[in-house]
């Protein structure tokens, strides 16, 4: 049977109420949170990583989805922010975060951002050419690579096909991967054990160089003294008896997401004067497409996404890409229900599925009131008008596939029967209120900046207004990206830790070729 690194402390390892000291306690062992703690202990430090969720081995990966979103996912995969629409989004609760349940796409961030990150937001050492060694070390450590070919399955061959029939750009994705078998099972942590999450690649780093990562570990309380974070508190998830615990450490990192962090921050009312905790909250909105062939597409036979199509993303801020999913899934794809709904799941078989993702600029929060957290996002019309040319757009492409009807988010007009009837989605526009939405993109609400008054963390990564409080996750972004972001997440998050080491007095070792950034 499996087990589970001698590095990951659970419950029942340990007795009574738990007190530790440290050099440095991270929060989180998502993309920024495991990044920041193997960085951390390979240059010496005594590095303690608390996590809230379980741990788990390849081999209790599985396709039962209600099993794996409960055990995986923060509310069971049932998590939603409030707007003019609804938006469902997904948020990792385990050891390894949101890295466990993505797809998997490995991005850097655009150079344009970057380059607005530096002229419109002062950050300097984010340019593009400051960041390559990041960028270069996040993909060798996950092994960022294509998939092998012949393995992409029928979802991704329909819709390259789609867009070679049309003339239309692709981009062949890379994905944090070795020799992905193509299970389709991205979202339930992937059984093949293929996925090079953090769980996989910085965390066994961290381990080998004697960190700890305890499990089930809610914190509530970050420890201050004399405007100085020292620790953090709260209480530990033992289903048999009632635990507490608080971790000392001289600098405290929180990479809880860039929902759960500034929900803690507020929840101990730190951040305030900045006024920035919480805003600027950007979710690369998605919709759902599908199509109906008259052959076997075979969705549950190849990876989530291979391709996508860029044709749009530069002059529009659209991306058009394949995205087969779950059989469990499926049946939101339908415009049906009861018998009508059982008859369609039937032929799921020839059903390709797909995604579109919008270049969003608008900006949501996350606030916490007498303890609850609220969540809310509106999409505009502006990126509305947005969506219905990308739909259109994604339409022709699986007409110019051969697809034979297409299934669309819109309630108003659910199938598109014919390439004749795609002018009705721009006759009568679909209302933001009338579309389902979907992300798992959830960026910028503790953003960096060079000015105390314009963000929440310095360009070290530190909180302007609490010495020894980092933040080193998807919130420090200082805009949105355009694209998947945990490649952008990890090297932020690298950038912050080395800072953080040469703080506290330690040199982060590096391979040949490997720079650092100077600190600010």
């Amino acid at each position: 049977m499996a087990t589970l690194h001698d590095g990951i402390v659970q419950p029942h390892q340990t007795r009574g109420d738990l007190r530790i000291d440290c050099d440095v306690v991270v929060v989180g062992s998502g993309a920024g949170g495991a990044t920041t703690a193997a960085t951390l202990a390979e240059a010496g430090l005594r590095v303690v990583v608390l996590e809230e969720g379980a741990a788990y081995t390849t081999a209790e990966y599985s396709a039962d989805i209600p099993e794996m979103l409960g055990k995986l996912m923060r509310g069971g995969g049932s998590t939603v922010m409030m707007g003019r629409s609804p938006v469902p989004y997904l948020e990792g609760r385990c050891v390894g975060g949101t890295t466990v349940v993505n797809g998997g796409m490995c991005w850097r961030t655009p150079e344009h951002v970057l380059d607005a990150w530096v002229t419109e937001r002062r950050l300097g050492h984010l340019s593009a050419q400051r960041l390559e060694p990041y960028f270069e070390l996040v993909e060798q450590v996950i092994d960022a690579r294509f998939q092998d070919p012949g393995s992409e399955g029928g979802v991704n061959d329909r819709f390259k096909a789609g867009a070679d029939a049309l003339g239309w750009k692709l981009s062949r994705n890379r994905r944090n991967q070795r020799h992905c078998v193509g299970s389709n099972d991205c979202v339930t942590g992937c059984p093949s054990g293929a996925k090079r999450s953090t769980a996989e690649t910085w965390l066994p780093r961290f381990y080998a160089a004697g960190g700890r990562l305890f499990t089930h570990m809610k914190v509530e309380r970050v420890l201050t003294q004399r405007g100085r974070a020292t620790g953090v508190a709260g209480t530990l998830l033992d289903p048999y008896a009632k635990r507490r615990f608080r971790i000392e450490a001289r600098a405290v990192v929180l990479s809880c997401g860039a929902i759960q962090t500034p929900l803690l921050l507020q929840k101990n009312r730190l951040g305030k004067p900045c006024g920035h905790v919480g805003r600027h909250f950007t979710i690369h909105p998605n919709i759902k497409m599908a199509a109906r062939f008259d052959t076997p597409v075979d969705s549950m036979r190849g990876t989530h996404q291979a391709w996508q199509c860029v044709e749009f993303k530069e002059t529009d801020g659209i991306l058009l890409a394949p995205g087969a999913i779950p059989l469990a899934f499926m049946s939101a794809v339908f415009p049906s229900f009861g018998p009508r709904l059982a008859e369609r799941m039937r032929d799921y078989r020839y059903i390709a599925t797909g995604g579109i993702l919008v270049d969003d600029h608008a900006e949501g929060y996350v606030k916490s009131v007498l303890g609850l957290p609220i969540i809310h996002y509106d999409v505009t019309d502006a990126d509305q008008a947005k969506f219905v040319r990308a739909a259109a757009l994604m339409a022709e492409l699986y007409f110019a596939a051969g697809a034979n009807e297409v299934y669309t988010p819109f309630h108003h007009l659910p199938i598109i029967e014919s390439p004749d009837a795609i002018a009705k989605l721009y006759a009568h526009p679909p209302r933001v209120q009338d579309t389902e939405y979907f992300t798992a993109h959830l960026m910028g609400t503790c953003r960096m900046s060079s000015h105390p008054k314009a963000g929440v963390v310095d360009p070290n990564g530190e909180m302007w207004d609490v010495a020894g409080l980092y933040v080193a996750d998807a919130g420090t972004m200082p805009g949105t990206i355009g694209v998947n972001p945990q490649v952008t997440i990890m090297a932020l998050a690298r950038v912050i830790a080395e800072r953080l080491a040469d703080r506290l007095g330690r040199k982060v070792p590096r391979a040949a070729g490997e720079a650092v950034t100077a600190a600010a």
